[in-house]
């Protein structure tokens, strides 16, 4: 099963690609250097999957997956960033735009940071240079025909990969974002114009053309940012406008709003959300036919619309913050990531709008379908979680298929990514048989509602340790050293009370740590004050600086005295 998925890890300890997700899994490249001077710090796959593009600090390297043959190699150590065109035929490398060495005159400029290469013949073609990493990209049409990037508010559309002169230029005064349609031309451009003052923000499709005319256009306000998501054929778009600050401050995440364009008719909708709260995920199906969206203060809510923006289909409310569909769109996952449930995940057959199974994978930081669109892959990777580094290969039935786990904190997991393939076909969903369960490792519902085996979760993946705060870290044999976040502490002994405390590892099975009771009331009222009152004498900092304050820090500060008296109740 899946034995001919290949896919790249990349770790503290190097990067390999492999074949085969079980245990007889064939290495097809590996490179194991472990000195930070010589790190894997970013790769990237061909579109069609045949070549496979890194940098290791030292050169910047492309090569052929099924021969190992060399395409490219490139004296670009700072590469942080690597692209190839939709059609492959060239590769565009981002490097960090700095001055490097000593300055040579006062006005000195760094030199242009993004190089583009011909994958024929290895050759360079084009620089320019792109100040911001967020927006270094340039976007392409699929046929490679155009390219094009904004430069202030002026998108610039240039031909055959020729950077030095514009073709033609587009300009919208304030535009902040654009974003190039898929699909086959006529190609058209979104453009986005955040609102200042009394002047609403805007979204104006353009066709490409040297007249740039008006397709589509929607004004709205409380919006200062924008992200513009395209289906796949190119003929509709949705818009998720955002604001930071709610100023009727109920909100965390401040104040979003979904639209949808439809490039056909011209029309643009307000999509109706049946919740209140923030829109976590916005995302097409791959067919293009219907859109999901979760969204709602918890527990989330999932919608289903079509493309006119018609709401087709609702799943009950629970902790969700993600969406994922399969490369076929007959699968959708629903899922919890990050702090608001323990990793749960529920897979969908989109046609038949039923649920496959749902099971657990705490500390999910990556997730990624295979091309196949009936395997994917769970990680959890540093930096964003040090504890628990490890990755998972999955069916979509349920079943686990093999697990990888990393020594933390002497190696850590970073990336794990499927190699792009073509050749599948869209499969038939098959429906779980009491076989197919139990070979999961699932649990079998009984008719008896009280069974315990009904209160069992589905494909859990027992959580390897508990996150500590670095305040509430004992130090190690005394020293001032704080033992690593893995360490979980455990349940308190039971029986005999007058038995010595239980003893815990620091991870690496030495220094054994007592048991650390659980905090008292009065003990947890006493960290939250002092917590208060810290972060009142930063702010107090911040306003002698002349910094402006939230209205709510403000009524922080207010209440000093307030959290200073319940202090000294506690501490007498």
């Amino acid at each position: 099963m899946g034995d001919n998925l290949v896919y790249a890890v990349r770790s503290s300890q190097g990067f390999y690609l492999k074949r085969g997700l079980d245990k007889d899994a064939v290495t097809v490249f590996e490179q194991n250097n472990t000195s930070k001077e010589v790190a894997c710090n970013v790769f990237a796959y061909s579109n069609n999957g045949q070549l496979f593009a890194y940098c290791d600090n030292q050169v910047t390297r492309v090569f052929e997956i099924a021969t190992n043959k060399e395409i490219l190699c490139v004296e670009l150590k700072r590469t942080r960033k690597i692209l190839f065109s939709p059609k492959d035929n060239y590769l565009l490398t981002f490097e960090p735009w700095a001055i490097y060495g000593a300055k040579t005159s006062e006005n000195q400029k760094p030199e242009p940071n993004v190089r583009v290469y011909s994958i024929a013949d290895g050759k360079h073609v084009s620089t320019f240079s792109a100040p911001k990493e967020s927006s270094w990209e340039p976007q392409f049409s699929d046929d490679e025909s155009l390219a094009a990037r904004m430069v202030g508010s002026e998108i610039m559309f240039y031909t055959n990969m020729s950077f030095e002169r514009y073709d033609h230029k587009l300009v919208e005064k304030g535009a902040t974002k654009f974003s190039l349609s898929p699909g086959a031309a006529p190609h058209h451009v979104a453009v986005y114009v955040p609102a200042v003052g009394s002047h609403p923000a805007r979204v104006r499709v353009h066709r490409v053309s040297q007249a740039f005319p008006v397709v589509a256009n929607r004004t709205f306000y409380k919006s200062d940012k924008a992200v513009i998501t395209w289906n796949q054929r190119g003929n509709a778009l949705l818009i998720l406008a955002s604001v930071d600050v709610d100023k009727t401050n109920q909100s965390y995440y401040g104040e979003q709003s979904l639209f949808l364009i439809n490039i056909q008719s011209g029309d643009s909708v307000i999509v109706p959300l049946e919740k209140q709260g923030p829109i976590y995920a916005a995302k097409w199906n791959p067919n293009g036919r219907e859109f999901a969206v979760c969204y709602g203060y918890m527990p989330a809510k999932v919608t289903f619309y079509n493309p006119k923006g018609v709401p087709i289909f609702d799943l009950q409310e629970g902790p969700r913050n993600d969406v994922f569909y399969n490369a076929f769109g007959n699968i959708v996952l629903i899922c919890g990531f990050g702090n608001i449930s323990k990793g749960k995940m529920e897979f969908w057959d989109v046609e038949a709008k039923k649920e496959i199974i749902s099971i657990e994978v705490p500390n999910t930081t990556l997730f990624d379908w295979a091309p196949d669109g009936q395997h994917f892959v769970t990680c959890t990777t540093a930096p964003r979680l040090r504890i628990d580094n490890c990755y998972r290969f999955w069916h979509y039935t349920g079943r686990m298929l093999a697990e990888t786990h990393f020594d933390s904190p002497k190696e850590e997991l970073w990336e794990v990514r499927w190699r792009p393939m073509m050749g599948y076909n869209k499969f038939t969903i098959k429906e779980l048989t009491k076989t197919d369960k139990m070979a999961a490792g699932l649990p079998i519902r009984k008719k008896d509602a009280s069974h315990p085996l009904n209160n069992v979760p589905a494909g859990a993946v027992r959580q390897a340790g508990a996150y500590i705060p670095p305040h509430l870290r004992k130090p190690l044999g005394g020293g001032g050293a704080a033992g690593p976040p893995s360490a979980a502490a455990p349940a308190p002994p039971s029986g005999n009370q007058n038995q010595r405390p239980q003893q815990r590892s620091n991870g690496n099975g030495n220094n054994p740590q007592p048991f650390r009771p659980q905090q008292t009331e009065q003990e947890r009222k006493l960290f939250q004050l002092k917590k208060k009152v810290d972060e009142i004498q930063v702010l107090k900092q911040r306003v002698a600086n002349g910094d402006q304050l939230q209205p709510n820090q403000m009524e922080k500060i207010k209440r000093e005295n307030e959290y200073l008296a319940d202090l000294a109740k506690l501490t007498i």
